[in-house]
């Protein structure tokens, strides 16, 4: 028994050591890294996250076959091959600040036998480019930097990357493919509105058979004015007030398509500026409703759920609660009864 009780007593000792063995080395290694890490040399140096916006005034994207070009005006980013619609502002800066961020540090292979292997090898016309081609251009369209993003490894943290010129592939710390090709999503802004909730002082929605108003009072509670004088469900409300305010679209409606927009139904939100946001709907189609805004031609598609969310009919919108019994009700309430009994 008490050999046992050694032996357990070993075997504890043993396990405690070897966690702290582990956790040692782990720390070392990190700080080991660190170091190398502050030490390496940036990957692109001409381009840093505080001056991206300066230098860089076009990105070009390539993948399948298919060029995206995003290019800068004045502080805005816009797709310069897509009727320079609007670019996604913050994933254009997320996408600079990760490229500013990468450094030679993690060297893979320098065969360059295995670029295709890592997808990160020139595409040509015997063996297209299978992983994504990024080109950083200045003033004057200088070259700033030319770079192949390829596969994911195996950790699906990181990617494989190599420098045009360069047979050698690093690991870009934090980055993927994903960050540059955005594959039908495509890099156009998706926002159809985008302003402060708090500002919408009145809600008009013409639906097909009724027209339903809300308006914000003084004591900011909301009333509806219309089809009749009600108190407004606030969940239901803050529902339209809180999608219509970040309206995203689910999809753009290509130019070409061979269906016209027909508006059937309309939302108008009024600001505490005076202006007005407009939504424009027409019937749903296969689960959908295409959108617009009254002062743009871009066609949006958003799904079924989506238009519910804003498009609500007056019975979802009153409030048919009986407001509280106060205490002083009851007491007269209850006295009343008393008297009758009496």
């Amino acid at each position: 028994m008490k050999l046992q009780q050694q032996l357990i007593g070993f075997v504890f000792i043993v396990v405690i050591l070897g966690a702290i063995a582990f956790f040692v080395n782990r720390g070392e290694e990190q700080q080991s890294y660190e170091n190398r890490q502050s030490k390496a040399e940036k990957m692109f140096p001409n381009i840093t996250s505080e001056t991206a916006g300066d230098k860089v005034s076009q990105i070009e994207i390539t993948t399948g076959g298919e060029t995206t070009v995003l290019r800068q005006s004045g502080t805005q980013w816009l797709v310069s091959n897509m009727n320079d619609y609007p670019a996604d502002q913050e994933e254009v800066k997320t996408l600079l600040e990760k490229v500013d961020n990468q450094k030679a540090i993690d060297l893979v292979s320098k065969n360059p036998g295995k670029q295709t292997e890592f997808e990160v090898a020139t595409g040509s016309d015997e063996s297209p480019l299978i992983g994504v081609e990024v080109k950083l251009k200045g003033e004057g369209e200088k070259l700033l930097a030319h770079f192949f993003v390829g596969k994911n490894t195996p950790d699906f943290f990181n990617a494989y990357i190599r420098q045009q010129g360069s047979e050698k592939v690093y690991i870009a710390s934090d980055l993927s493919k994903s960050n540059f090709d955005k594959g039908t999503r495509t890099w156009r802004n998706r926002k159809i509105f985008s302003f402060n909730k708090g500002d919408i002082t009145n809600v008009l929605i013409e639906l097909a058979n009724e027209v339903v108003e809300m308006k914000s009072g003084d004591d900011n509670k909301w009333q509806m004015i219309q089809p009749a004088t009600s108190v407004v469900k606030q969940n239901t409300l803050d529902t339209i007030l809180d999608n219509i305010s970040k309206f995203e679209t689910d999809d753009f409606v290509s130019d070409d398509s061979d269906s016209s927009f027909e508006a059937k139904e309309k939302i108008t939100v009024t600001l505490n500026d005076g202006s007005k946001r407009i939504l424009l709907a027409a019937n749903e189609v296969d689960g959908k409703h295409w959108v617009k805004r009254s002062d743009q031609e871009q066609l949006f598609s958003i799904y079924k759920y989506k238009y519910n969310q804003l498009f609500k009919p007056a019975d979802e919108l009153k409030d048919d609660t009986p407001p509280p019994t106060s205490d002083e009700d009851k007491i007269t309430s209850g006295t009343g009864e008393s008297d009758d009994n009496g």
